[in-house]
């Protein structure tokens, strides 16, 4: 694998995602660069028929109105894979994953002639795993990242290419986080494709990892600062899970929240607003639901 080049025609790529706006916004970018998509591989079968003139979606899949993965497949002519059935027969300089929920083999990482590399929603080598901007909202962190790095044999461990942070304001969705970040993500994927070249920084070996999100994950103590919990569940309410907030021995359940206020608070104390909406005492304000 040779991580420069100096041939200026376009790459041909693999392109590794989901239904998800992390895996939209790159794949539009790379067609927006006259890239050449070989072909895109979803994680579950979304369709009936292998031949893309046929392509017929299941009732199970998502929206096709406007840009969706699939939308843009069409579009552009572009096969659909599934990770079980991809041809034995590919050639492709690059191999690119963006929300992709299964490890990829390391033969087929071995197969790319430039690279193989993954866009990861934090600055690694914090938060490897398989929800980083959940993690990072329920962490209460307020600066967010994206790092470009090379595929190993280990998850979210292969060198760095590069990497770039952004400031996330109070009460950005879920969805606009992903679509933020999501963009970040491509402009160091175009800016090291224009370059022509992919380097290789290995990653400092301290660093956490979280795995999935358990039910435990979204309790939210009282003792929180009002902001930290207000943005978590602004951050991922789109996982459409309940929050349970607790105090002492009482829980109360919200499902979103759609304000709060700094200053002195009665901490685990619900109470009606004027506005006939309510709010809990946090450790230094008042959330709203």
């Amino acid at each position: 694998m040779n991580n420069f080049r100096h041939s200026s025609s376009p790459y041909k790529i693999i392109y590794f995602g989901t239904h998800s706006t992390f895996s939209l916004y790159p794949l539009l970018e790379l067609l927006r660069h006259e890239q050449i998509i070989i072909g895109i591989v979803l994680p579950n079968r979304a369709f009936i028929d292998k031949n893309i003139e046929n392509y017929i979606p299941l009732k199970s899949t998502i929206n096709l109105l406007n840009n969706t993965i699939i939308d843009i497949s069409w579009k552009h002519q572009i096969p659909i894979w599934n990770i079980s059935d991809l041809p034995t027969n590919l050639d492709f300089d690059l191999l690119l994953v963006s929300c992709f929920p299964h490890k990829i083999q390391e033969s087929l990482i071995a197969k790319a002639k430039v690279a193989s590399v993954n866009i990861h929603p934090s600055i690694l080598p914090e938060y490897k795993g398989p929800a980083p901007i959940f993690w990072q909202w329920r962490n209460g962190e307020t600066t967010f990242g994206v790092t470009l790095h090379h595929l190993n044999s280990n998850l979210d461990e292969g060198d760095i290419v590069s990497q770039t942070t952004i400031q996330l304001e109070n009460g950005t969705s879920g969805e606009e986080s992903n679509k933020i970040l999501s963009k970040l993500g491509s402009n160091l994927l175009i800016e090291s494709l224009q370059k022509h070249h992919f380097p290789k920084h290995p990653q400092n070996r301290h660093g956490t990892y979280q795995s999935w999100p358990t039910s435990e994950d979204w309790y939210i103590p009282t003792t929180w600062p009002v902001v930290r919990a207000f943005n978590f569940i602004r951050g991922v309410s789109d996982w459409k899970k309940p929050f349970t907030i607790t105090h002492k021995n009482k829980t109360k359940i919200i499902y979103t929240s759609t304000g709060y206020c700094l200053g002195n608070s009665i901490i685990g104390t619900i109470r009606m607003k004027q506005n006939g909406k309510y709010e809990i005492g946090f450790s230094d304000g008042w959330l709203e639901f």
